[in-house]
């Protein structure tokens, strides 16, 4: 109750401040039933870059936060009054109530999912790892030895915000918003600007199984699905009219997109394009059209820059750990950059097999499209239905061609979606959560086109069977957690009980975090750590990245000792898998060296669930034990 309690407060806060904002930009959109929503998002957007100010000031704390909100609640309350008063009397439910009603039952069986702990994936490796870390310091915190610290954009620091204020909960209910919000955004895009169904395009979207999982689990894909949606409707406004006020709401969305994410740049880039393309065939001198283009482009970099300085200033890149070639950057080796490319290739080599084939590559690429509607599990180690984006798109979208009502919308809608994902695809890496912002404008441009096609009765019954098959599809995610997470949610399961059945990591976590003292320091040997539950100060030493670990200079077990004593480190966890890792020879030799370095410098503590404790000998013990052995 009280996470939902805070959660309304935030984004109270949230919509009033991005109101506030956009009025002072004169970027308010046209219809006053929209700004709601987008003032909302706007909101959040500007909510993580205000959680990233007050954790580089170390001021991320509760009292901050609350004077910060009620700033933005001085500032935009009203325009908040008159954006709800709108929205209320311009929502017509006769028509939409089927698929509210499916949506909210979807809502209310995530909200109970976020009740539990969360376990597993890029969650717990990172997207709330460091929130966390910088709300428990109040501040942003040094992580030299892990390059996840510095892929932190602005909806991880709208998560730190949730753990300054409450805890886990409230940051996955912030990311579940996000949700929420690219639902609404694709609803709106549908029906105001593509002549569609609006509020089958929301369900198809908010019942796919993927979009259940990012709800779950949180990340930032999801908000890049919502300002892209946002920026493809106000630059379709613009093409209409010409008011600058929509090319600038397109500058702050697309920017946001970008600051939500790297991948998300794209979304300017594609805007941008537009944007400088529908100038040059207007009529308008090039002296003249440059001045609208300077302004969208500053504009954007604005919105999109906040992370972006903040890894600039502590690395000298600013797309750490991508793009060394160009600006190098502390932490960091050209050698660490090859590995990474190496690694992405073996991890997508690996699961290419499931599909009897190799990495996208050349003219593979376009068996991309089939895969990823019909064989979604051969992504990742993950169940099929967490990955799975729905047949809708793929089946429809070549029927934007027979659309004739509002054409252009259409075709350039599907257009935006096609190029996000073939540029992601082709020049960044192949994967459903990579191309679902791309997927996601390419549905709403096959909603009005398969209504077209198909006559209304017949595209009631295929939405009514697509619904149906998403729900079942995603049933299937419920059915290793669910009673327990009910039981968390209603009280009767305790948080730990729940994780130590399902989280074998968390397990040994608990009695590793208890066997090391308040003041030690534990060193974390795994390729791709997951430190969600360590308790304890630590220092991962994967070797995707050498910044304080550089096992290419580090080639014995007493050398690497040095090294983890010199970091002030007391114990040493691992994965008890990686000391027979062998997926390529420097792997090989780092496993090599990690079983020389547990089984002579350290010793065993305990070892459960397939993880290991141990303690690093002491320097003068070990100086002592050699000089013994050379008398």
């Amino acid at each position: 109750m009280i996470d939902a309690l805070l959660l309304v407060l935030v984004l109270l806060a949230a919509a009033a401040g991005g109101l506030a904002v956009l009025r002072l930009m004169g970027a308010l959109p046209e219809a006053e039933d929209e700004r709601g929503l987008v003032g909302l998002a706007v909101g959040l957007g500007l909510a993580g870059a205000l959680g990233l100010a007050l954790a580089a000031v170390s001021a991320l704390r509760p009292a901050p936060l609350g004077v910060a909100a009620a700033l933005a609640l001085a500032l935009g309350g009203r325009d908040l009054v008159f954006a709800v008063r709108a929205a209320i009397r311009a929502t017509n439910l006769r028509s939409a109530w089927p698929f509210l009603l499916v949506c909210a039952v979807v809502l209310a069986v995530e909200a109970t999912a976020m009740l539990a702990p969360p376990i597993g994936g890029d969650q717990t490796k990172y997207h709330l790892v460091y929130p966390r870390l910088y709300a428990e310091r109040g501040g942003l915190v040094a992580t030299p030895w892990s390059f996840w610290g510095q892929m932190q954009f602005l909806p991880n620091f709208l998560f730190a915000i949730g753990f300054a204020l409450r805890g886990d909960v409230l940051a996955r209910f912030l990311n579940a918003m996000l949700g929420v919000l690219a639902a609404l955004a694709l609803s709106r895009l549908v029906g105001r600007r593509l002549g569609g169904p609006g509020a089958v395009a929301g369900a198809l979207f908010f019942t796919l199984p993927i979009t259940f999982s990012l709800m779950t689990r949180a990340g930032a894909d999801l908000a890049v699905v919502l300002y892209g949606a946002l920026a493809a409707s106000a630059l379709l406004d613009w093409m209409d009219t010409g008011r600058a006020s929509d090319l600038r709401l397109v500058a702050v969305t697309a920017g946001l997109a970008g600051g939500s994410k790297v991948m998300g740049l794209l979304v300017p880039a594609l805007a941008g394009l537009v944007v400088v393309v529908v100038l040059l065939r207007s009529e308008l001198p090039v002296r003249r059209a440059l001045g609208p283009v300077l302004a969208f482009g500053l504009l954007a970099f604005a919105c999109a820059s906040p992370c972006y300085v903040r890894n600039a200033v502590d690395t000298g890149n600013p797309l750490y750990p991508f793009g060394y070639s160009v600006f190098g950057g502390r932490h960091w080796s050209r050698a660490a950059s090859e590995y990474l490319a190496d690694y992405y290739e073996q991890y997508q080599t690996t699961y290419a097999a499931r599909r009897d084939g190799a990495p996208y590559a050349g003219v593979e690429l376009a068996r991309f499209p089939w895969d990823l509607t019909m064989h979604p599990e051969s992504f990742e180690n993950a169940a099929r239905q967490s990955l799975d984006v729905g047949p809708f798109a793929l089946a429809f979208l070549p029927a934007v061609l027979l659309v004739r009502r509002r054409r252009r919308a259409v075709l350039l809608t599907a257009a935006l979606g096609v190029a996000y994902a073939s540029v992601i695809a082709t020049a960044a890496w192949a994967h459903p959560r990579y191309v679902v912002p791309g997927v996601a404008l390419a549905l709403a441009a096959a909603v009005p086109a398969a209504r077209t096609l198909l006559g209304a009765r017949v595209f009631a019954a295929v939405v009514a069977l697509t619904v149906a098959g998403n729900l079942a599809l995603t049933s299937r995610l419920l059915r290793p957690l669910w009673s327990d997470q009910v039981r968390v949610a209603t009280g009767r399961l305790a948080p730990n009980t729940f994780l130590r059945r399902h989280s074998p990591r968390f397990a040994f976590w608990e009695r590793a975090n208890a066997a090391i003292p308040p003041d030690g320091r534990v060193l974390v040997l795994e390729k791709v750590p997951h430190p969600y539950y360590i308790e304890r100060p630590y220092v991962l030493a994967s070797y995707l990245e050498q910044g304080l670990v550089d096992y290419r200079a580090l080639r014995e077990p007493a050398a690497l000792a040095t090294a983890a004593r010199a970091l002030g480190v007391t114990h040493v966890a691992l994965d008890v898998s990686a000391l027979d890792a062998s997926g390529d020879p420097f792997e090989t030799d780092v496993a090599r060296l990690w079983r020389g370095f547990v089984g002579s410098e350290t010793d065993l503590v305990l070892r459960a669930d397939g993880f290991a404790l141990y303690a690093l000998r002491p320097a003068s013990a070990f100086a002592a034990r050699k000089a013994a052995a050379r008398g």
